[in-house]
């Protein structure tokens, strides 16, 4: 039976809702659950530090590499930040997937206790006898840093932060799978709307005109004012999931920890009976990140076809007409990128509307609704349903079961 808990505790783990799991047991393997998040944090400094290093350099050298390196110098820093964004990611996965495959309790601890030790003192001197950092920046605050860091990390882990953003990042995945489906379903009709403004030279001056910090700032307006609508609506969203019922013998819990149980006849009650404060809001979270995702990843795909087609359809004195003065080189984020800065500009314009124009087709838009949120609900209803029969079983023992490392940290 206690198998089987730690079984159900980690599925809703993996499916963002640790706050199903009873509050005694949310800390149930802590360590092992935070070193997959070290390794992330570990790798994604590495690559970072190895990116400023390279990008931190004056004007004219920078100058000198595009000139004299030219396509290889772009490839290779694309290369490198598309390395910041994934590798992380993979290792934090692998990292987990090990300790999964150790079934030895002392080789897993060592390897948990290496990767802590790296993190706080092995990776700080690393980087400055490597020159990714210079001996100008203490030692000692760096290793401290990373032990704040490792507090924090330990503590998102403790309260279910840590499983909501694992399960954001292997959203993030799928939406990336499913980019296909983007492109062949909303990104057709919203071209529609949104190319007229693309060949717009007012539009052009006005965001060629912002400076950098102006610009985030718009985007940034553009994002809350899309955050504020996602709340709204997913608060409809909530009331609708409160009052679902599941019907006895219903076969969606198919190869899950719960699949050999059935809910019993009058055993289901609203969800909003029942459901905590703290459920609630971590649904409601689940649901917000997974729609975000999904407009992240439309106004990424937005952006990628505004760049190529403004490289394939404008020349450079076309760019200089419609901005009214001659563009200077493009960067975003800091990576030198070889178009206009223009170009770049009003291409991250409309990929923020654009993604305001998809949240709010899937909330009115019903195709769009069927192919892009009614999943997400599903999804939900599933767990709740999951929910229920964990009560059922465990109802009992939540006030008295006592949860120890032994038991559950190095299972």
């Amino acid at each position: 039976m206690d198998l089987d808990r730690r079984a159900a505790d980690a599925w809703f783990r993996r499916r963002g809702l640790p706050m199903v799991i009873h509050r005694r047991r949310r800390g149930a393997g802590m360590l092992r659950r935070s070193t997959p998040g070290l390794v992330f944090l570990c790798l994604l400094d590495l690559l970072l530090a190895g990116l400023l290093k390279l990008l931190d350099v004056p004007q004219d050298v920078l100058e000198a590499r595009m000139r004299d390196s030219g396509l290889a110098y772009v490839l290779g820093v694309l290369a490198l930040t598309f390395a910041v964004v994934v590798v992380p990611v993979v290792g934090g996965r692998l990292m987990a997937k090990l300790l999964r495959a150790l079934h030895r309790t002392r080789v897993r601890l060592a390897v948990m206790v290496a990767t802590i030790g790296f993190w706080v003192s092995m990776l700080p001197l690393g980087e400055r006898l490597t020159g990714l950092v210079p001996w100008s920046d203490p030692l000692w605050r760096a290793v401290l840093t990373n032990l704040a860091a490792l507090a924090v990390l330990m503590l998102l882990v403790r309260i279910g932060v840590g499983s909501i953003l694992t399960w954001a990042a292997r959203s993030a995945v799928a939406q990336v799978r499913a980019i296909g489906t983007l492109a062949s379903r909303a990104l057709p009709l919203l071209l529609l709307v949104v190319m007229f403004s693309f060949f717009t030279a007012e539009l052009w001056q006005a965001v060629e005109r912002l400076s950098p910090g102006r610009l985030w700032l718009v985007v940034g307006f553009l994002v809350v004012i899309g955050a504020v609508f996602l709340a709204s609506m997913l608060s409809d969203e909530m009331k609708e999931l409160m009052s679902w019922t599941l019907e006895p013998g219903a076969a969606v819990l198919r190869g899950t920890p719960f699949d050999d149980d059935t809910p019993p006849p009058g055993r289901r009650v609203p969800a909003k009976a029942t459901l905590t404060k703290t459920e609630r809001l971590n649904i409601g979270l689940v649901l917000f990140f997974a729609q975000a995702v999904q407009i992240v990843a439309f106004g990424v795909l937005v952006f990628a076809f505004f760049i190529v087609f403004g490289v394939l359809i404008l020349r450079p004195e076309v760019v200089t007409e419609f901005a009214g003065r001659e563009s200077a080189p493009g960067t975003l984020l800091g990576v030198p990128l070889p178009v206009s800065s223009a170009l770049i500009n009003v291409s991250l314009f409309l990929a923020v509307f654009s993604g305001l124009y998809f949240a709010a087709s899937t909330a009115t838009d019903a195709r769009y609704r069927r192919s892009f949120f009614e999943p997400l609900l599903e999804d939900v209803k599933i767990s709740l349903a999951a929910r229920d029969i964990y009560l059922a079983h465990w109802a009992d023992v939540r006030r008295t079961e006592v949860v120890t490392l032994e038991a559950e940290d190095i299972p």
